[in-house]
């Protein structure tokens, strides 16, 4: 197998735009779901497991290219559009 950059970042493109129309699909609802149970306590629900997994994505990004971090706390975890700014910042970036 043979791959490169940018068929890594094509694959990172195509993935967030899945996550884009799900989301956009099910509605703010699915971000209030619980994470259950089972989980570690680092997330309570599946809105705030989405911002971890896009937050974390960001961050790399600041971190590579020399920008600040963003203040992944301040970012809404409960509202599809902020999710989805986010996938579209990533997106532009």
């Amino acid at each position: 197998m043979n791959l490169n950059l940018n068929d890594l970042i094509d694959y990172t493109e195509w993935e967030r735009q899945k996550w884009y129309v799900w989301l956009r699909q099910h509605g703010d609802q699915v971000l209030k779901i619980s994470a259950g149970p089972y989980g570690d306590g680092r997330f309570e629900t599946v809105g705030e497991l989405v911002r971890h997994i896009f937050s974390a994505e960001k961050r790399y990004v600041e971190r590579l290219s020399g920008r600040g971090l963003t203040d992944t706390a301040s970012i809404p975890c409960d509202n599809i559009e902020a999710e989805v700014q986010r996938i579209q910042c990533l997106q532009s970036n």
